[in-house]
């Protein structure tokens, strides 16, 4: 097995995803991590688009003290900046030597030398198949159209949800589940997939360059669903109409 990777990731103190992005990695004996915190917290905006989407199932870390997280006998260091393109974090980047960067739940588009500060480059897991479905409501599109729900792990580059593709996992989903289940479970699995995917960079020695770009001739960018798809996406769950909720029946 190749050298540890030092990992950093970047994220807000209140992400409701940190704790479980940093058990994943933990889980797959990566235990060289910090986490570089944005000042700018989650609007009241996103924390209600949080809300309708999984019902509170997930919450902030509330017990961070000194500027360390202790999970699974692992102390895990914390780093405050004001802003994950300025100085300061290049400057802890370059300073602890870090290697690989998962964006945790950055608050911010990452700049081209953020994107270009490490040798195996900065890795975003998106909730959705990639290219076809890029933007922020993938999932919902996806089970609107009756086509596969999934994550996809990708290099991050300059545009969104455009950068080389590592991995896509799909899945599927038992018959008398909801919507907000089926939203708590991509997210979940996606975390796991980052870890996943952080182990296979070092084991196979994998940088932004070794893997082909995206086919742009496939490649589709989604606004954000109207409320009233979106109530049909829940229906279409409730009534037990998509596709990927019923195949063991078919």
């Amino acid at each position: 097995m190749k050298k540890k990777l030092k990992i950093a990731l970047l994220s807000t103190i209140d992400n409701p995803l940190l704790s479980l992005f940093i058990s994943s990695i933990l889980n797959q004996d990566l235990d060289d991590i910090v986490v570089i915190c944005d000042s700018k917290e989650i609007s009241d905006r996103d924390w209600t688009i949080w809300y309708r989407r999984t019902n509170g199932v997930f919450s902030k870390i509330d017990n961070l003290k000194n500027s360390i997280y202790k999970i699974n006998n692992v102390v895990v260091p914390f780093y405050f900046v004001n802003n994950h393109n300025d100085d300061d974090t290049l400057n802890l980047i370059s300073n602890l030597s870090i290697d690989v960067v998962l964006n945790a739940g950055t608050p911010r588009k990452l700049s081209l030398p953020i994107l270009k500060s490490v040798k195996y480059g900065v890795v975003n897991i998106h909730p959705g198949i990639l290219p076809r479905y890029r933007g922020c409501s993938a999932v919902e599109w996806a089970i609107y159209n009756d086509e596969k729900v999934g994550n996809t792990a990708h290099f991050m580059t300059e545009g969104y949800d455009e950068g080389p593709i590592i991995k896509i996992e799909c899945y599927e989903f038992p018959m008398n589940i909801d919507y907000k289940s089926i939203r708590t479970k991509v997210y979940r699995r996606g975390c796991i997939l980052a870890g996943k995917v952080l182990r296979l960079i070092m084991e196979n020695d994998i940088k932004p360059n070794d893997v082909k770009p995206q086919n742009e001739k496939n490649a589709n960018y989604w606004d954000p669903i109207p409320d009233d798809k979106f109530e049909r996406v829940k229906e279409i769950i409730d009534n037990r109409e998509y596709y990927y909720q019923r195949l063991k029946e078919i």
